[in-house]
C-alpha cells in the first residue's frame, strides 16, 4: 500500500500545489493522489486534511469573520463549541485537545452516548443524546447520503444547534434535479430501487448510499428552520488546497 501511494505521488507531482491550510495553519504542499477527484484529495503534508476538508474550515472562518487563519486558531479564544461527527479526521487531530470540540462515530451494537474519550462519544446522528442547543458549529461530511432516515438527523441537528448556530456539511449533490433515492426506507426493511451504491468508510470498510440529494433538500431544510446557502470553491481557494469543492451552510434560525 505504501509503494502504490508513493507511485500515486511521483506520477501526479504536477498536480501537487504548495499554501496554507486552513485546518492546521502551516504552510504546507497539498499533495495530489487523484487528478480525477481533488475535492477528496490534494493532502496536507501535515493534518493529512483533504480539499473537501479545508473548504469546510475555511466557510466557518467566513462565518467568525477570521479571514486568513486556521481552525487551529480556535486554542486562542473560549467559548466557541463544535460537533465533529468523526473521531478519525483532521479536525480530531487538530482540534482534539480544544475543550469546545466534541466528535462521534456510529458502531452498531454500542449503545448512543457511550463514551470513547472525555470528548467523544457513539452516537447515531438520527437520536442524538446532546442536550437542546449544545453547539455552535455542527460539521458533517459526506454522511448524511448514509444515513437512513435523514430528515430525523436534520431535526436532530437542529435541536442540539443553538440558535443562530450552524451545521456546515457535504454530501454528493445534483443542482439540476431533485433527490435520487436509492432505497425505500419507509418500511422496516431497506428495499432497493436502484443497483446498490457502496462508498468507502474508514470505519466499516464500505457503506451503503441511501440517496444523492438534489436541489429539494433546501425545502426540507426550510421547512425544519434552516436557512440554507451553498458556497462554492473559487479561483483564490486554490492558495489554500481547495478544489472544486462545494460546502453547505444551514443557520438555525429563531
Amino acid at each position: 500500500m505504501k509503494a502504490e501511494k508513493l507511485g500515486k505521488i511521483v506520477r501526479n507531482y504536477r498536480h501537487h500545489k504548495a499554501g496554507k491550510c486552513t485546518v492546521c495553519g502551516r504552510m504546507t504542499l497539498f499533495i495530489c493522489l487523484d487528478p480525477e477527484s481533488f475535492r477528496n484529495t490534494m493532502i496536507c503534508l501535515f493534518c493529512r486534511s483533504a480539499s473537501r476538508n479545508r473548504h469546510v474550515a475555511k466557510a466557518i472562518l467566513d462565518i467568525v469573520g477570521w479571514k486568513g487563519k486556521s481552525i487551529a486558531d480556535l486554542f486562542a479564544i473560549d467559548g466557541v463549541s463544535i460537533y465533529n461527527t468523526a473521531t478519525d479526521d483532521c479536525f480530531s487531530r487538530v482540534l482534539g485537545d480544544y475543550r469546545g470540540y466534541y466528535s462521534s462515530c456510529y458502531k452498531e451494537g454500542v449503545a448512543p452516548g457511550t463514551e470513547i474519550s472525555s470528548q467523544s462519544s457513539c452516537q447515531n446522528i438520527e437520536a442524538l443524546t446532546f442536550a437542546d442547543g449544545s453547539f455552535d458549529f455542527i460539521i458533517t461530511e459526506d454522511v448524511f447520503e448514509h444515513v437512513r432516515q435523514p430528515e430525523k438527523g436534520f431535526l436532530e441537528i437542529y435541536r442540539v444547534l443553538r440558535p443562530g448556530g450552524y451545521h456546515v456539511f457535504t454530501v454528493p449533490f445534483h443542482f439540476d434535479r431533485t433527490i435520487l433515492v436509492r432505497v425505500d426506507t419507509s418500511g422496516e426493511e431497506d428495499v432497493h430501487l436502484l443497483p446498490a451504491e457502496y462508498h468507502g468508510d474508514p470505519l466499516r470498510g464500505t457503506i451503503l448510499a441511501y440517496r444523492t440529494f438534489g436541489i429539494d433538500l433546501f425545502e426540507q431544510l426550510t421547512a425544519i428552520g434552516f436557512e440554507t446557502r451553498v458556497v462554492f470553491s473559487t479561483f483564490a481557494d486554490r492558495r489554500n488546497g481547495i478544489f472544486d469543492s462545494s460546502v453547505f451552510v444551514s443557520r438555525r434560525s429563531g
